[in-house]
């Protein structure tokens, strides 16, 4: 049970951080158009995460506290300035997300909290999607790069 609530805790602190911080800052980075609104668009899925997190570790009985992730502090010094290095570190976060909430989901099913599964998948596809439309966009960005030599 301890891993399962410590990365609980992670993915408070991971979903906070990248709604008040990251994507804010990939938002006020970037210049392209389809990026700016994926962003905006997952920002305000990323505040919804943070409630569904803080209502996973309240049906566990834990605090609501979050516990910096050392995964999310790498990515952190990976964020680029320019909108093909800001994609990347989408994707990458995206991934990060994916992988916890995957492993999250497992335990809460494994461990009978089928409520917690329930609220987990849900944040899980939404992660799915939105890495889609990361890769969509990286793939427009690389395409226009390609053709303005």
């Amino acid at each position: 049970m301890e891993p399962f609530i410590r990365r609980l805790h992670q993915m408070l602190w991971v979903e906070q951080t990248l709604a008040d911080e990251l994507l804010p800052l990939v938002y006020e980075r970037s210049d392209a158009v389809g990026l700016k609104y994926g962003v905006e668009r997952h920002r305000r899925e990323t505040k919804q995460h943070v409630m569904t997190v803080r209502t996973c570790l309240n049906l566990v009985g834990e605090r609501q506290d979050g516990i910096e992730s050392p995964a999310l502090l790498g990515l952190r010094e990976e964020l680029g300035e320019n909108d093909l290095e800001l994609a990347d570190f989408l994707a990458k976060s995206e991934h990060l997300e994916i992988a916890a909430y995957t492993w999250l989901r497992s335990t809460a099913n494994a461990l009978g909290a089928e409520d917690v599964a329930m609220r987990l998948t849900g944040v899980l596809e939404q992660e799915q999607y939105a890495l889609e439309l990361v890769e969509k966009e990286t793939a427009k960005l690389l395409a226009e790069s390609v053709a303005n030599g």
